[in-house]
C-alpha cells in the first residue's frame, strides 16, 4: 500500500537534505521515540519508534530524501521530495491488505512527520 501528502509551497531539496536526517527523526515524527545508535556518515541507525525497534537508512535521492527501516517485516519506507512547486511526503509498505490498526498507525505516523517538518522549515525557504 502506500500513501501520500503535500507541503506547498515546496521545500527546496536542499533544505530537505540538510533538515532530514535520522539524527532529527524523533523531532520531526512523534512515532519515532529515540535515536540511541547511529554511524558515524548519519546513514544508518536504530531507531525506536511506534512500531518496535529497526534499522532505518536515510540517502539522498534526485529531488530529496528517501528513509527505510530495513530490518521492518513490511519494508515500510517513505521519500520526502520537492518538484514542481510542492513537497511530497510518499510511504509505502509491501502488504496491499494490513491490519487496519497498522493501517491507522501509518496514517498518523505520516500526519505527524508532515506537521513537524512543515512547521519546521523558515517561510523563507
Amino acid at each position: 500500500m502506500e500513501w501520500f501528502c503535500h507541503i506547498s509551497p515546496g521545500i527546496p531539496a536542499e533544505t530537505l537534505v540538510e533538515q532530514c536526517t535520522l539524527t532529527a527523526l524523533p523531532a520531526l515524527c512523534a512515532g519515532v521515540h529515540a535515536v540511541p545508535e547511529i554511524d558515524a556518515a548519519g546513514r544508518r541507525a536504530t531507531i525506536e519508534c511506534v512500531w518496535g525497534v529497526f534499522t532505518a537508512t536515510v540517502e539522498p535521492i534526485r529531488h530529496g530524501v528517501r528513509y527505510a527501516l530495513t530490518t521492518c517485516p513490511n519494508a515500510l519506507q517513505w521519500t520526502v521530495t520537492t518538484r514542481h512547486g510542492k513537497t511530497t511526503l510518499h510511504l509505502t509498505i509491501n502488504d496491499t491488505e494490513p491490519d487496519p490498526d497498522f493501517v491507522e498507525s501509518i496514517r498518523e505516523f505520516m500526519q505527524s512527520f508532515h506537521a513537524r517538518l512543515a512547521a519546521s522549515i523558515p517561510e523563507t525557504a
